[in-house]
């Protein structure tokens, strides 16, 4: 009896470790990075200039992005970083759009965000 017990209290601790691995490892936290350069940025289907836009317009210099990760992509000549991006915001207008793309990091904050470790690898 005393050898099942300890087996079963292995596994329910074993069991509820892999859980909260489960719970922890799958969270990922959204940012809002606004565009602090002065470049433009266009939204992309991927990370490269040839996956095409998505069609939203591009995003200007005082815009924002929220994006939940960062890729490795094309080299536009300022790295190779690419935010996920969720939604743009347009502070002209005030209109936001919840149109999933990705963005070149160098034109939206100077790859700021992933330097700082604000967004994980995706």
């Amino acid at each position: 009896m005393r050898g099942k017990l300890r087996r079963r209290g292995a596994m329910v601790a074993a069991l509820s470790a892999g859980g909260m691995v489960l719970a922890t490892g799958s969270a990922s936290a959204a940012a809002l990075i606004p565009l602090s350069t002065t470049s433009w940025a266009g939204v992309y289907s991927g990370h490269s200039v040839g996956s095409g836009k998505v069609g939203v317009p591009d995003l200007a210099p005082g815009d924002a992005i929220i994006a939940d990760c960062y890729a490795r992509g094309e080299n536009l000549g300022r790295g190779n970083i690419w935010y996920h991006t969720l939604s743009e915001r347009y502070s002209g207008s005030g209109l936001e759009l919840f149109v999933t793309g990705w963005t070149y990091g160098a034109n939206v904050d100077g790859n700021s965000a992933f330097v700082t470790g604000s967004i994980a690898l995706c």
